[in-house]
């Protein structure tokens, strides 16, 4: 058992479907020599040529455990011409038709992952070097026409069956990774969803003003009116609360729910003045359009990228996408803070020095948005063993503030 876990963790489907598909080849020298009659006379060295071209592509595939698209493409093209040379000269019809078929397994293989380019190139060699076959080893032209759109359908219905089912994963895993952003209730992006977007934000603040604004919108009070009127009349002051704010927030800015009462607004702006303003008609919209008041926070920064700035004769020090927004979050956050002590219902903004972003480092939230449950070049034992991330939409923290 211990050994069969290995091999799955070894090998992607790909490369175990190859293995498989030339590994049935591999014993015909041997069946051959102990029963010559399965060959055409003189069709020893023939098979031996091909076997150890076949040979390779096991071997390699072997080693390698997981092929690259070029070295599929050669191996690949190297096994559709060795099972088809090999259906050439057995002896029995049975056995030639039974292993020409196996021709059809490398096409589909590859509409596993291979690009398109690749898939209908494996495809047009396989009917090609099928056609030829079934030419030289069928007796009349009806049987040639016969055997030909059967094994011509044999060839290609699986590789269009491959493909649907694959476009259809990626259009599935496409749409899970959009509805795991969006909050359930409010129908905004959550937490997730904006981390996701991040990177997208900043180029789009970098390219505008390059003055990036982040406001943290807390709903006062909000865990006495879960206590008091229960989570029903919660619920529906959050979704008021995100209305006012979806229909005044400014035009280009983002809003999520950030976590449980809070919600977030990232916004291009010019300077601390006009994220201020933008700050007061939200909190004014919400107090109008629902039972509650919002303490507001805010921070905005210039925005500067890594090797366009130098200052005092030295680089400053670059972040991450992840390290910009924790830190203006953090410091937003702060000012909620100081909003609350003020009373409530009020606005703190400040304006903190240029932010420097490293536009090239990777995104820890943005990689696993990328992250398919099972990709084709996942481990056959991930393939079936490994269950899906369990996917968080909401982060709750009814603290109230």
């Amino acid at each position: 058992m211990a050994l069969i876990r290995r091999v799955l963790r070894r090998y992607d489907a790909r490369s175990m479907a190859t293995l498989i598909s030339t590994g049935g080849v591999i014993p015909l020298p041997v069946i051959s020599v102990l029963a010559p009659e399965t060959l055409y006379p003189g069709g020893m060295p023939i098979l031996l040529t091909i076997w150890s071209f076949i040979a390779v592509v096991f071997a390699v595939t072997a080693i390698r455990a997981r092929l690259t698209d070029l070295e599929f493409a050669f191996l690949g093209g190297l096994g559709i011409v060795g099972i088809c040379g090999t259906s050439m000269i057995l002896a029995s019809p049975r056995s030639s038709t039974l292993v020409l078929a196996i021709v059809a397994v490398i096409p589909a293989i590859g509409a596993i992952s291979a690009t398109t380019r690749l898939i209908l190139s494996h495809l047009a060699l396989a009917i090609v070097c099928a056609a030829v076959v079934l030419a030289v080893t069928t007796e009349s032209l009806p049987a040639y026409l016969i055997s030909f759109g059967a094994m011509l359908g044999l060839i290609v219905v699986p590789v269009f069956l491959v493909v649907a089912l694959r476009k259809s994963m990626e259009a599935v895993l496409d749409q899970q990774t959009r509805l795991v952003g969006i909050d359930p209730l409010t129908g905004l992006l959550n937490r997730r969803g904006f981390l996701i977007r991040a990177s997208q934000l900043l180029s789009a603040a970098r390219s505008s003003t390059g003055w990036i604004g982040i406001l943290l919108l807390d709903v006062d009070h909000f865990k006495r009116i879960n206590d008091q009127y229960g989570h029903l009349a919660g619920d529906g002051v959050l979704l008021a609360a995100s209305a006012a704010i979806r229909e005044h927030a400014p035009v280009g800015s983002e809003v999520c729910r950030y976590g449980g009462e809070e919600f977030l607004m990232f916004h291009v702006v010019h300077d601390a003045d006009e994220l201020w303003l933008s700050a007061e008609r939200l909190r004014a919209a919400v107090a109008a359009a629902a039972p509650v008041t919002i303490s507001v926070g805010g921070v905005c920064a210039p925005l500067r990228v890594a090797g366009d700035n130098l200052v005092s004769g030295r680089f400053e020090t670059a972040y991450s996408t992840d390290d910009v927004i924790g830190n203006l979050l953090g410091q937003a956050d702060d000012c909620v803070y100081q909003a609350k002590e003020n009373g409530r219902d009020t606005t703190v903004i400040k304006s903190i020095d240029a932010v420097i972003w490293n536009d090239g480092a990777p995104s820890a939230h943005a990689a696993d948005a990328e992250r398919t449950v099972s990709p084709p070049s996942a481990s056959l034992y991930e393939v079936f063993y490994r269950r899906p991330a369990d996917f968080v939409d909401i982060d709750s923290r009814t603290s109230g503030r």
